[in-house]
């Protein structure tokens, strides 16, 4: 690989270009299209995942006996972006707030590194550029189209972007996600007019308890590692003169330990038949879909993880215990069930500007973006270098 500072202005360029025209989960066909053309260019051979997804391989590297599978997200969010950046997005309310557009940059300017030094890389990289992540429908769609099969990779490696501190790069050792399930809650009242009050049953009114009874959850449940529940949206309700007879809350439970995801459940569902009691109301509770499980980073993969990070980012360089799990998911651990692994962060905040994850004014300092590509880039070749020793000793 050249000096970083080289890929430098390819990095910004595909970063900026991407943040600029985001695209929602499933939709994202400008996206597709770009990254089909520029690893076309590069002679990479591609697979399609319906609708937008790829998996891409360069063939100068089909022969060789390791094999790491690098993934990309591709989709954005939702959300009207607030940043005032001059390549800020131009499409109303979607905007990339999770970093993507880094990781998709990242990974193409990595793809493009591999086809300049085509044979001589000792590892073969098969690219996922995975659509629907935030969505959690991505993972599934890949893997159904094999993704993880001839060969079945050594390894999987992903990275995300996050604000905690300004130009490092974390690894935890052990689990690296917590486990999160949506939950919707449906309160069912009686409709009348106010006039009439002692006609109706007030779901709005039994709603806000429910979410009164999630606060005191979170303040009185001491789990065995850092869990919380919290509603995100709530809506009931049709004219402000009648009595809502219908509201539904959709809400999410988020913990490192499995036991305590499902003792807030369990808790949650004692508290609400005390507000049924309360209120008159009938109130039913369900998940929204199969829960997101946690997983956890292969120790050897960590060992090479550690050893890259201080390399590229000496102080910089943050290894984190279960203890500082982030109470955030991923349809990665689909992989991970799958095969070994390894989930790197690289942080790119910048003081005064610091916003979370999915927040309107979400910026990252863009000077991350060739310390990140070094760093996988080693990540990579150390896997393969692993591999060969390895394969070496077994014949002495």
């Amino acid at each position: 690989m050249k000096n970083r500072e080289e890929y430098r202005e390819e990095l910004f360029r595909l970063r900026r270009h991407f943040h600029r025209f985001p695209e929602l989960g499933l939709k994202e066909e400008k996206t597709s299209a770009f990254i089909r053309d520029y690893l076309k260019n590069l002679g990479y051979v591609l697979e399609s995942v319906s609708p937008t997804g790829w998996i891409a391989e360069l063939p100068a590297l089909m022969k060789k006996s390791c094999t790491v599978v690098l993934r990309a997200e591709m989709d954005a969010l939702p959300i009207q972006e607030k940043t005032d950046l001059p390549y800020a997005s131009l499409h109303d309310g979607c905007m990339h707030a999770c970093g993507h557009d880094a990781i998709v940059a990242t990974a193409l300017t990595i793809a493009k590194i591999l086809a300049e030094e085509g044979e001589s890389f000792p590892v073969r990289v098969r690219f996922l550029f995975e659509p629907a992540e935030e969505i959690g429908e991505g993972a599934s769609r890949m893997l159904a189209a094999g993704a993880l099969e001839n060969p079945v990779p050594d390894a999987f490696l992903m990275f995300h972007f996050a604000t905690d501190m300004n130009l490092g790069m974390a690894v935890h050792e052990g689990q690296a996600s917590a486990m999160i399930g949506g939950v919707r809650i449906e309160v069912h009242g009686k409709s009348s007019h106010w006039s009439e009050a002692h006609k109706g049953i007030d779901s709005i009114y039994a709603a806000s308890l429910v979410v009164t009874a999630m606060h005191d959850l979170n303040e009185a449940y001491q789990g065995s590692a850092p869990c919380l529940i919290g509603a995100g949206t709530i809506h009931g309700g049709e004219y402000p003169n009648i009595i809502a007879d219908y509201a539904v809350i959709n809400a999410n439970i988020r913990a490192v330990k499995e036991e305590d995801f499902y003792e807030l459940y369990r808790r949650l569902g004692i508290a609400l038949k005390e507000i049924e009691r309360k209120t008159g109301t009938l109130i039913r509770m369900s998940f929204t879909k199969d829960p997101v499980l946690a997983f956890a980073n292969d120790p050897g993969l960590t060992e090479i993880g550690i050893r890259v990070g201080e390399e590229v980012f000496g102080e910089r360089f943050v290894l984190e215990g279960e203890e500082e799990v982030f109470l955030s998911g991923d349809n990665a651990y689909r992989y991970f069930q799958k095969t070994k692994g390894l989930f790197t962060v690289f942080l790119a905040g910048i003081p005064g500007q610091s916003y979370p994850l999915h927040h309107p004014k979400f910026v990252l300092d863009e000077e991350i973006l060739p310390y990140s590509l070094e760093a996988i880039y080693k990540i990579l070749l150390s896997i393969g270098e692993e591999k060969q020793k390895r394969e070496l000793e077994g014949c002495v």
